[in-house]
């Protein structure tokens, strides 16, 4: 069977680092990463005219969200302009080409909490730029969906993932970084913001199953979510981290640590992509449990070799 030419982008991030072998597994897909700045109109249209995918999986992104607060601008050329040239690029192929736009739960923004958990068909309501792109990039995907005759377009709403890999500015890997480096240097608090938030957390290889799931099955113009459906507040998450650590260990409020706008719950419903099969394979605790182990062997490891 002839393998689908399968195109890439932010293939070097985390996610891709997970998103790569599970691709590779299958044997299905011919796989490219996109090399270069998609922000580059001639450097995407020379890639796509030269491997002419047959899908195109977009993570690149400018992700964290305290960057795009602070320059919401360039967070706008990567999210929205570098995503408008693929799909451009795409319609101008005249080939037939399956793209998977990864958006984010966070362009839900701030909800009432009686339409929990969080459904596709819900308005959106972004509150940073970061979601704001990530909105204005969807409907860019959905109208290239409707009028672009070789173009098809699926849209993910992958919510909060973690895993071993992920970048320590990110909630998680830091909260155990901070946790191990109190164990092993004597510390009892660490700096954390605001903990009463709930989310909606998945391993990353749940989200990557996701994504597979959407290549293959996935309708052009629909909208997924890709969740555990189940809610955890930061608070309980850092205190299981804490049990892992075997200490007694506090928490000090860092103001700057607290965002604006904070979302107190989220949680989302993933009814529409359990109909095309997928499912949810890892608990929350384990994947704790496992982001923690890596942490700390990697702290021993550097202190040994010094």
């Amino acid at each position: 069977m002839k393998k689908k030419q399968t195109l890439v982008t932010g293939a070097s991030g985390f996610v891709g680092s997970y998103l790569l072998p599970a691709l590779n597994s299958h044997g299905n897909y011919e796989i490219h990463c996109f090399e270069g700045d998609i922000r580059d109109r001639n450097c995407v249209s020379d890639q796509l005219e030269k491997i002419q995918p047959d899908i195109l999986i977009h993570l690149a992104a400018q992700a964290f969200v305290p960057n795009a607060i602070a320059n919401p601008w360039e967070t706008e050329e990567i999210n929205v302009g570098g995503t408008l040239n693929l799909l451009e690029t795409l319609h101008r192929l005249q080939k037939p080409c399956k793209m998977l736009y990864i958006s984010s739960a966070d362009v839900y923004g701030k909800q009432n909490v009686d339409v929990l958990p969080l459904k596709e068909s819900l308005l959106p309501k972004p509150v940073n730029p970061y979601a704001g792109s990530k909105l204005a990039a969807e409907s860019y995907c959905r109208q290239y969906a409707e009028y672009s005759p070789n173009v098809s377009v699926v849209i993910a709403r992958p919510f909060n993932h973690i895993g071993v890999g992920q970048r320590k500015e990110f909630v998680i890997p830091n909260f155990c970084t901070q946790i191990i480096e109190a164990k092993h240097m004597g510390k009892k608090m660490i700096s954390v913001g605001d903990l009463e938030p709930t989310r909606d957390f998945s391993h990353v290889r749940d989200i990557v199953d996701g994504y597979l799931t959407l290549i293959e099955r996935g309708e052009s113009g629909e909208i997924y979510n890709i969740c555990s459906g189940e809610e955890h507040s930061i608070r309980s998450m850092v205190e299981e981290l804490v049990k892992y650590s075997g200490e007694s260990i506090q928490f000090s409020v860092d103001e700057s640590r607290v965002r604006l706008s904070e979302t107190s719950r989220v949680y989302g419903d993933n009814t529409k992509l359990k109909t095309l099969g997928w499912i949810n394979k890892h608990s929350i605790s384990e994947t704790l449990k496992e982001i923690y182990d890596h942490l700390e062997s990697e702290f021993l490891k550097s202190k040994q070799a010094v």
